[in-house]
C-alpha cells in the first residue's frame, strides 16, 4: 500500500481493531469471574441446606432421649429456617433442570414440616411409639427427597455454569482471532516488498551508473511526451534489414534521437551474464568500464532479463532515468535494450512503448545471429561474438 491516506487508514484500523479487542478481552474476563463468583455463592448455599437438614436430623432424636432436655418446637423451627433458605435459593437458579429440582425440594420441605407437627402432636398425647413411627419412616423419606433435590439442583447448575464460561471463553478467543488475522494483514499490506527477487548479486562494476541501478517497483508518473511513431517506425524497419554489426551503431543513434535519449546500449546474453555488445551516447572510458552483468544482479538491466519485463528507473537532480526492455526470442531473452531518457520520461507511455518496439524488433533481427563464447573481451566487443547461442 503505498498511498499515504490509505497507509494512515489502515494504522488507524489497525489500532481501533486492537483497542476493541482489549476492551473484549477485559469485559470477557469480568463475566466468567463473575460465572465463578455466582457458583461459589451457589455451593454455599446448598451446603448450608445440607447443614441444616443434619441439624433437623439431630433434632428429631433428641425427642426419644431420655437424658436429653430439648424444647420441642425446636425441629419445628429448624425445618422452617429450612424452607427460608430454599426460598432464598430460588433467585440464584437460572437452569431448568435446577428449577425442577428446586421445585421438589420445597415439596419435600413442607412434607418433613408436616411429618414434625404429627410427630409433635403424638408426643404432646404420650404416643411416643406412633411419633417415633412417623419421624422414621415419613421423616427420613422427606429428608432422602430434600438431599436428592439438592444434588440434582447443584448438578444442574454447575453444568450451566460450566458452559456458560465456555461459551464466553469461545467468544473471547473468536475475537482475539479475528483481530490477530486483521493485525497480519493489515502488516502485511503496511510493509513495502521489492519488485525484483533478490538473490545473490555479483555485480560488474561498483560504479553509479543509470543503467544498473535498482529497477523502479512501478514508473514514476510523467507528463505526456510526444515520440515521432513514423521515425519510430523507420528505425525498426532498418534494424530489419540489419546484416551487419557495423550497421547497429547508426541504428542505435536513430533509436536514441526517437527517444530523445543520450545513451543506448545493447547488451546480449552470453551464459550467465550479459555483455556491452554495442553502445551509443558513451565515452570510450565509460564502456570500457562497462563490464559483463550477472544474471543475478540487482539492478535494472539484470531484471528486465530475468523477468522478460520493461524495468525503469526514476532519475532526480544527478542522474536521468533509464528503461530496460527484455530482447525476447522465440524461446529465450536473448538480451537487454537499455536507454537514458530524460527525468521523468521513464513513466511516458509512448517512449515506453517504442521503446520496446525497438527491443523486439533488435530481437528478430540478432536472435538467428551466431554466438561466441561467455567469455567474449569487454572492449567493444565485435555483435557476432556477443549473441548467445
Amino acid at each position: 500500500m503505498r498511498s499515504r491516506a490509505g497507509r494512515v487508514a489502515l494504522v488507524i484500523l489497525l489500532l481501533a481493531s486492537g483497542a476493541g479487542a482489549a476492551l473484549s478481552g477485559w469485559s470477557g474476563s469480568r463475566q466468567i469471574a463473575g460465572h465463578d463468583r455466582t457458583q461459589r455463592e451457589l455451593n454455599d448455599r446448598v451446603d448450608q441446606l445440607f447443614a441444616t437438614l443434619d441439624a433437623i436430623a439431630t433434632a428429631q432424636q433428641a425427642h426419644f432421649a431420655a437424658s436429653f432436655q430439648q424444647d420441642p418446637l425446636h425441629g419445628s423451627r429448624l425445618i422452617g429456617q429450612l424452607r427460608t433458605e430454599t426460598e432464598s435459593l430460588r433467585p440464584h437458579v437460572r437452569s431448568l433442570g435446577a428449577g425442577r429440582a428446586l421445585e421438589t425440594v420445597a415439596t419435600s420441605v413442607a412434607a418433613l414440616l408436616d411429618t414434625e407437627t404429627r410427630a409433635q402432636e403424638h408426643l404432646r398425647l404420650g404416643q411416643d411409639l406412633m411419633a417415633t413411627d412417623l419421624l422414621f419412616t415419613d421423616g427420613r423419606s422427606a429428608a432422602a427427597a430434600v438431599v436428592s433435590g439438592l444434588v440434582t439442583l447443584r448438578a444442574a447448575e454447575n453444568d450451566a455454569y460450566a458452559t456458560a464460561r465456555a461459551g464466553a471463553l469461545d467468544s473471547l478467543w473468536t475475537i482475539v482471532g479475528v483481530v490477530a488475522v486483521l493485525w497480519v494483514a493489515g502488516l502485511m499490506l503496511l510493509v513495502r516488498r521489492p519488485s525484483v527477487v533478490v538473490r545473490a548479486e555479483l555485480p560488474a562494476v561498483t560504479h553509479g551508473h543509470t543503467l544498473l541501478a535498482r529497477a523502479d517497483v512501478a514508473p514514476a508518473p510523467a507528463r505526456a511526451e510526444h515520440v515521432n511513431l513514423q521515425a519510430a517506425a523507420d528505425v525498426c524497419t532498418s534494424i530489419g534489414q540489419l546484416t551487419s554489426a557495423e550497421d547497429l551503431p547508426p541504428l542505435l543513434q536513430q533509436a536514441a534521437s526517437v527517444l530523445d535519449a543520450s545513451g543506448v546500449v545493447v547488451w546480449m546474453a552470453g551464459g550467465e551474464e550479459l555483455f556491452a555488445a554495442a553502445t551509443f551516447g558513451y565515452a570510450p572510458q565509460v564502456v570500457r568500464r562497462l563490464g559483463p552483468i550477472n544474471r543475478a544482479a540487482l539492478n535494472a538491466t539484470a531484471a528486465a532479463w530475468r523477468t522478460g519485463t520493461l524495468q525503469s528507473v526514476s532519475g532526480n537532480d544527478a542522474e536521468r532515468s533509464a528503461l530496460a526492455a527484455p530482447m525476447l526470442g522465440p524461446d529465450r531473452c536473448i538480451g537487454v535494450l537499455a536507454v537514458e531518457v530524460r527525468v521523468g520520461q521513464d513513466g511516458d507511455p509512448a517512449t515506453r512503448a517504442v521503446t520496446a518496439l525497438i527491443a523486439a524488433q533488435l530481437a528478430g533481427a540478432l536472435a538467428g545471429w551466431p554466438a561466441a563464447s561467455a567469455a567474449a573481451p569487454v572492449q567493444a566487443p565485435p555483435l557476432e561474438r556477443a549473441v548467445e547461442a
